[in-house]
């Protein structure tokens, strides 16, 4: 299915007023005028009766207070609370308040003030109590900056149905500015600042800035309320418990480098700090949503994970047999985890509670891809015609992925591919609980994904969506256009669990729930090189229960 919705259309739905400052103060006032809001504002991390708002107050060289409101209503008529703030360097002159006592359900608008000056005024919603009818979630994933504009999310704002966006992680990116993207960055004058590979807390902060400085990203903070996971990026790429593959010898400390990245995290997005003596990376979620929905969100990568394993050279198996031995003894050793025991018992107790509110859905926020996949093999001749047509780098790219299908082997082994055991006490925690009809939401792979999940024992476990990245491409696309489609459909062929994949496009997920099933809808951007897109409907699924299972209808 295929839907075109122009942004001009788009727009219409959404009121620019809200990303406009309150007429509070003339640009010329005394001791304002080099005070600004260029970042925008945000709420997220919401309760029944709270939600976290915040800015950033930039043009500061000392600390000053800072006034914060939320109102029922655009003219601040109605004020539900407010209060005081300090920005100062300590927290890169950023300023969180946890707003409370507010009611459930209830969307809020909410400002704040430095003598006299206004920021732009942004929209939250509160999470509602009792019976709810419906929730709309925008699923988002994997935005960098160099790669192109962030138009998925002012297509998120222009939505005003979406209640809530998950933001699965992979907001930021760590790399220089000659890493993943830097060509592509150069060309559309979108360098990653700094300029080198992220290490310090500055050069942390730095870069969350330089992010929140785009204009849909401003846009989509403004409108809707935030609930997010970090993934590898907002650190280093591919961490684990002990280091990261993009953190080497010469990089200082790996646990003072996440330290930095976990603090600018904090102070940077709308998310409650942690408790006292809570340690930073113990970050994991429970929301719920009336009688309608549960949101457990997973922490993967800093509080529990084993090192990754790759395949390493493919040569040295001599069959396929011989692969799956490596895969079978290796990655799929026993004492391999993929999430901490705290994380684990956090899990079991959430989904408990969730059955025993009688909610209708328990939805897993979670970074990676969780179905089981294998490599397609990619023998039909067709792509013999098709490696003739390719540059250097899309024929190494189809050999590679040839000789992985012709051992049919498993794929992204730092997914859950990699921890199978650790896949599976997942399931067992699920089933402990009563649950058997898991919606997985998942990021990081670049891909949209509607997959369908099974225990060992061949156990229906429910149905993941994938959303693919915002601006981050797939790694296949060197194959083309029409060489990576055919590669998806092979995949979908291949792998009992996938039933759709597209990994040619950049956009988002928009997910509705309401107590007889879901629609899934997969949003696409026409263009991000440029502010002048469109945006269309690439899929739609829709999940129905059947027998107590969630199913593809």
């Amino acid at each position: 299915m295929s839907r075109k919705i122009s942004r001009r259309q788009a727009l219409i739905g959404f009121s620019s007023t809200l990303l406009l400052p309150a007429a509070c103060s003339k640009p010329d006032d005394p001791g304002v005028s080099n005070i600004s809001f260029a970042h925008g504002v945000a709420s997220g991390d919401p309760d029944r009766e709270s939600v976290v708002i915040w800015t950033r107050v930039s043009g500061m060289g000392e600390p000053a207070g800072v006034e914060w409101q939320v109102a029922r209503d655009t003219a601040f008529s109605e004020i539900a609370a407010s209060g005081r703030a300090i920005a100062s360097a300590d927290r890169d002159y950023t300023v969180k308040v946890v707003a409370e006592n507010l009611a459930p359900g209830e969307s809020y608008f909410y400002r704040f003030v430095v003598d006299g000056k206004a920021s732009p005024t942004g929209r939250t919603k509160t999470l509602s109590d009792g019976h709810m009818e419906r929730l709309v979630i925008a699923v988002a994933s994997c935005s960098n900056y160099p790669f192109g504009y962030f138009n998925a999310y002012e297509a998120i704002a222009n939505d005003p149905d979406i209640d809530v966006v998950a933001h699965l992680g992979d907001y930021i990116y760590e790399y220089s500015e000659d890493g993943y993207g830097g060509e592509t960055g150069r060309r559309l004058n979108r360098v990653h600042q700094p300029r080198h590979e992220i290490l310090s807390l500055q050069d942390y902060r730095t870069r969350h800035a330089q992010y929140k400085s785009d204009e849909g990203s401003r846009a989509m903070h403004g409108r809707h309320p935030l609930i997010v996971i970090w993934d590898d990026h907002e650190s280093a790429n591919n961490p684990w418990m002990e280091g990261a593959e993009n953190h080497q010898g010469d990089e200082g400390d790996w646990f003072d480098r996440r330290a930095a990245s976990l603090q600018a995290f904090f102070e940077w997005m709308p998310v409650r700090d942690p408790l006292p003596g809570q340690p930073m990376e113990k970050y994991w979620r429970h929301y719920r949503f009336g009688d309608l929905a549960s949101i457990v969100t997973l922490e993967s990568r800093h509080t529990g994970r084993s090192k990754q394993i790759e395949w390493g050279d493919l040569n040295r198996f001599e069959s396929a047999d011989d692969a799956e031995a490596f895969y079978r003894d290796v990655v799929g050793a026993d004492d391999r985890n993929f999430l901490s025991t705290e994380m684990e018992a956090f899990l079991a107790a959430s989904l408990r509670e969730s059955v025993e509110a009688n909610r209708r859905w328990r939805i897993i926020g979670n970074q990676s891809v969780m179905a089981r996949r294998r490599a397609p093999r990619l023998d039909d001749p067709w792509f013999d015609t098709l490696r003739a047509e390719l540059d250097g780098a899309g024929r190494r790219t189809l050999d590679s992925s040839r000789q992985v299908g012709a051992l049919n082997a498993v794929v992204d082994l730092d997914a859950w591919n990699g921890y199978p055991v650790a896949r599976e006490r997942f399931y067992d925690i699920a089933k402990d609980a009563g649950v058997t009809d898991l919606l997985i939401i998942s990021g990081d792979s670049h891909s949209y994904w509607a997959n369908a999940l099974y225990d060992d024992g061949g156990q229906s476990m429910g149905v993941e969506l994938g959303t693919t990245g915002i601006t981050s491409p797939r790694g296949l696309l060197s194959l083309g256009h029409e060489g990576l489609g055919r590669y998806d459909v092979l995949m979908a062929e291949t792998n009992r669990e996938v039933v759709w994949t597209n990994g040619n496009y950049n956009g988002f997920v928009r997910l509705e729930i309401d107590h007889e099933g879901a629609r899934v809808d997969y949003v696409t951007m026409t263009n991000i090189e440029t502010r002048d897109y469109d945006t269309h409907i690439v899929y739609t699924a829709n999940i129905e229960r059947i027998d107590g299972e969630l199913r593809y209808a």
